[in-house]
């Protein structure tokens, strides 16, 4: 075990011209789900499917709220009536009008991309693992009480049942589960004490330090100084956050990236890929605990595993729920280099990249591999790609599932206040 604790590696490095190259990827938990790349590696001889257990964010979103593109449309309104807006103000306003027009009403509900984000993992999964799709396979689906995760629940299990009618699919979203689905009620106490406010004051400093706002106003504004600094800020800022969004909507026509240069760019990834490392106190600065907010969600894979082991039948867990959900558990599980110590706020990006982990439709999928002599093998998908796990690797991607377990109960035995998981998905 002390060997496995060492196994908290971070992510293959990331560039800064990896995110001028796709500019969508500075919107981190906004990036629209990527094209996976489709290359899985065969399974050990004799090693066939016959779980899969799997946790998705839910889809691409309208914005959670109106607020920013409606304030940022008000501005430039009224710069326009005071005859100090440029020629790229006055197209801003357009595209804005655009942008709240097809948002209205649907504030944080699921977009039509954020629909065929989940179709598409789910036809890819079926293809993949073919027997563990075939007949009357039992598949069990949960989501949080949400609009937009009970809609990707809906797209992908439709999707499913396209494929294979005779699928045996059952559908839930409860209050009752959310206690392992995205709990919320994580350790209040920690917001004060002296580590977490230690983080505020680094987080605080580095985000400020983040924000360049002349040349971007220049470029709207013919009147140098027309918002105070302060106010600047916060409408490129506002401006930034409407732009992101932009990719999860079906056929804008526009977008709203070439306001901003690179460098403009990178700095808000900087600041926002920061404040998502924070949320879960990986910082050698904060209490470290943070990613014990998933240790429920854990057990329950744990329990729903070991009872999938126990049956001689093909089954599924499809869990649906929030970037507050998977991005504790990806740490908690040391999957690929979720769990990552970096003290400098400057240098995290080259090993932390939010947008790696939480994109929109972001998923963990860990399918389970048997043999004619019952040995189980485990392997992780993060976004549908290969990824590692804390254990000595069995081949390539496969590891075996005694070992990774082994590591997850040690790990789950200190952590306080685990509940059962009452929930168990009867295979």
């Amino acid at each position: 075990m002390a060997c496995l604790g060492t196994v908290t590696l971070c992510q293959a490095q990331t560039t800064r011209q990896e995110l001028s190259a796709v500019k969508e990827r500075t919107a981190g938990n906004y990036y629209a789900y990527p094209t996976p790349s489709g290359k899985l590696t065969a399974a050990p001889e004799g090693y066939k499917p016959f779980y899969i257990s799997h946790y998705g964010r839910h889809g691409s979103r309208y914005m959670i709220d109106d607020v920013d593109p409606k304030e940022v449309r008000d501005v430039l309104r009224s710069a326009e009536q005071d005859g100090v807006l440029t020629k790229l103000g006055k197209e801003t306003i357009k595209h804005l009008d655009v942008f709240i027009e097809t948002m209205d009403g649907r504030n944080s509900e699921l977009t039509p991309v954020g629909h065929e984000q989940h179709k598409g993992i789910a036809n890819r999964m079926f293809k993949a693992y073919p027997e563990v799709f075939n007949g009357h396979t039992k598949i069990d689906a949960r989501s949080t009480p949400v609009h937009r995760t009970i809609l990707s629940m809906g797209a992908f299990c439709q999707e499913l049942k396209s494929l294979n009618g005779d699928l045996d699919i059952t559908n839930d979203a409860s209050e009752h589960d959310m206690f392992f689905m995205c709990n919320k009620n994580h350790a209040e106490s920690h917001k004060t004490s002296d580590a977490e406010v230690a983080w505020k004051k680094a987080y605080d400093a580095f985000n400020d330090a983040n924000y360049h706002s002349d040349r971007f106003m220049n470029s709207l504004f013919t009147k140098k100084g027309y918002l105070p600094v302060g106010k600047a800020n916060k409408f490129m800022r506002q401006m930034f956050n409407v732009a992101c969004d932009v990719q999860d909507m079906t056929d804008m026509g526009f977008s709203l990236y070439p306001l901003f240069n690179d460098d403009e760019l990178f700095d808000f990834w900087q600041s926002q890929n920061a404040y998502w490392y924070g949320s879960i106190g990986l910082s050698p600065i904060q209490d470290g605990d943070g990613p014990e907010i998933a240790a429920n969600l854990l057990r329950n894979i744990i329990d729903n595993a070991q009872n999938a082991i126990g049956s001689d039948q093909p089954s599924v867990t499809l869990r649906f729920g929030h970037d507050t959900g998977i991005l504790p558990l990806l740490a908690l599980m040391r999957v690929g280099g979720a769990y990552c110590k970096v003290a400098d706020l400057k240098e995290l990006y080259k090993s932390w990249a939010d947008y790696k982990l939480i994109p929109m439709a972001a998923n963990l999928q860990l399918v389970f591999y048997r043999n004619s002599k019952g040995n189980v093998l485990v392997k992780a998908l993060l976004n549908e790609e290969e990824t590692t796990l804390p254990a000595k690797a069995f081949s390539g991607p496969y590891y075996q599932w005694n070992d990774v377990l082994d590591y997850y109960e040690e790990m789950l035995s200190h952590i306080r206040n685990v509940k059962p998981s009452v929930t168990i998905y009867k295979h």
